[in-house]
């Protein structure tokens, strides 16, 4: 890990990686586990503070990379990418949830089946 952290740490690439991972992490759990619904506008507002508070570190610690991340990270097209991304996780966990209730359906209705041809055995003999 400590070799990760010395090869990545001045790559402006891997912060954005970085906080784009966590932010996609927080916003899924806080869409499935905490049940908030975010907006597009939210969304952008939520990735435009992101972006200034990590602008505000790099300006702390005299990181021209850091700043430089959240530069890109607070950018009008970073949001869009995120906004689409979490749409894409929502409608997958939507798709997910169908695709369950299918196959419980279909599994019901074959265990009702086996039950009356049971039944039609017993009645049989």
């Amino acid at each position: 890990m400590k070799k990760l952290w010395k090869a990545n740490r001045d790559k402006t690439s891997f912060w954005i990686s970085l906080v784009t991972f966590l932010l996609i992490l927080g916003l899924t759990y806080a869409e499935f586990k905490l049940t908030f619904s975010f907006t597009a506008t939210e969304m952008t507002l939520i990735t435009s503070v992101l972006g200034s508070f990590i602008i505000l570190i790099g300006n702390i610690l005299n990181n021209k990379i850091i700043v430089e991340a959240g530069k890109s990270i607070g950018s009008a097209e970073f949001s869009e990418k995120i906004v689409k991304t979490t749409q894409a996780v929502v409608d997958i966990q939507k798709d997910l949830v169908t695709l369950k209730k299918t196959l419980e359906n279909s599994n019901t209705q074959q265990f009702e089946q086996n039950i009356k041809i049971q039944e039609k055995i017993k009645n049989d003999k």
